[in-house]
């Protein structure tokens, strides 16, 4: 709030001029316009400098959660000991440097060996205008089975903007018509409401958000990493539950 309230200051003093004397500064309408649009714009700032912050320094989080639904498309066995769920944001810069960083090494350690499943659920941030819109596309290419070039493309381009989602699903093959016809299905749009629902309740407070779990039963049971991690606090976790369902059999 310090800050904040510093960045107001200065804002102010920049375009109205702050008062050297006694009296006070008079300000003009369009002054006054210009003070609002600036205030606005370093609002925004801060909360994402803020966000940027927290992210960058997110504890990770050892209480065990419990839930049902698998979630949406997999990479991996189906019957791969441990399942690595993420809640991703296609617009999230750090969702993007663990798929450079983190990823890769996970995936041939891990997931190509059977050992890891890797699940993904969708967590458009509300602040990320472009967000929403890309998971939808995501899960409209994956009516067609066309998820997994839609999703690495995203992650890959240096930027996300509204014509990209719908520009690489048309490159991975997708039918023009019934993609089109998926994206404005609400249907899909509520399947995407429900992760975010499921994700504030497992406590997933931001993007990537993780889960590494085991399947018990019916259910899912785990631990909850938060960020973008190196992939050796992954492989911490999972080669511990690795060695603990050895030791059961």
């Amino acid at each position: 709030m310090k800050q904040f309230s510093l960045l107001v200051l200065l804002s102010v003093c920049a375009i109205a001029g702050c008062a050297t004397q006694t009296n006070s500064a008079v300000i003009s309408a369009t002054q006054a316009d210009a003070i609002l649009s600036e205030l606005h714009d370093i609002k925004k700032l801060v909360i994402e400098q803020q966000a940027t912050a927290k992210k960058a320094t997110a504890p990770e989080v050892t209480a065990p959660v419990r839930f049902h639904d698998l979630g949406n498309d997999s990479l991996g066995a189906a019957d791969a000991p441990v399942i690595l769920f993420e809640f991703a944001d296609y617009q999230c810069p750090f969702c993007r440097r663990f798929h450079e960083n983190s990823f890769p090494e996970l995936k041939a350690k891990y997931i190509d060996t059977g050992k890891v499943r890797y699940v993904v659920r969708d967590m458009p941030l509300t602040f990320h205008d472009n967000a929403m819109p890309a998971a939808i596309a995501t899960r409209c290419a994956s009516a067609q089975s066309k998820f997994w070039p839609v999703f690495e493309a995203l992650f890959a381009a240096p930027a996300l903007t509204p014509e990209l989602a719908h520009r690489v699903a048309m490159q991975a093959g997708v039918d023009a018509k019934r993609f089109d016809t998926c994206i404005g299905d609400l249907n899909v749009r509520k399947a995407i409401e429900a992760d975010l629902a499921e994700a504030d309740r497992l406590g997933v407070t931001g993007t990537p958000g993780f889960i590494i779990a085991e399947q018990d039963g019916t259910e899912f049971v785990g631990s909850l990493v938060l960020g973008a991690q190196p992939a050796a606090v992954f492989g911490e976790k999972i080669d511990a539950l690795l060695a603990a369902r050895d030791r059961r059999l």
